[in-house]
């Protein structure tokens, strides 16, 4: 009896991790998983140029989301606005960039900011944003 108890506990154990890390990876269509919209984020990147709208940016970027364990993840992940040291407003909107390591939730360290001057592209990187507050 103890054997067949034994069999059955490692047998859900077994089975309750692969289907864990199958529901981890697997995402509904329309959404990426994290690891893909982080890359599709990367290659998008490197087609922005300063001086572009807003409008353009988010258009470019796109809006698809990501489905992790955690739950939905949009693009952009959060927008922050604050006023510069110049007087001016300015907005950052963070694109996740790096998937988040196991067991950890999503994080700012894993996005870059692409910052705006009066609705313009002027910057873009992790610590862009930091440079006008």
């Amino acid at each position: 009896m103890r054997t067949l108890v034994a069999v059955v506990c490692i047998a859900s154990l077994l089975f309750g991790c692969s289907h864990a890390n199958s529901r981890r990876d697997m995402s509904v269509e329309g959404e990426l998983t994290l690891a893909e919209l982080a890359a599709s984020n990367q290659a998008r990147l490197m087609k922005l140029s300063v001086g572009m709208s807003r409008d353009e940016v988010i258009s470019l970027m796109g809006n698809r989301t990501a489905r992790t364990h955690d739950g939905v993840v949009n693009n952009p992940w959060t927008i922050e606005t604050s006023m510069g040291k110049d007087g001016a407003q300015y907005e950052a909107l963070y694109y996740i960039v790096r998937q988040n390591q196991p067991f950890t939730p999503v994080r700012k360290s894993l996005t870059t900011a692409i910052v705006f001057r009066s609705g313009k592209l002027v910057s873009w990187g992790e610590h862009a944003f930091d440079r006008y507050q």
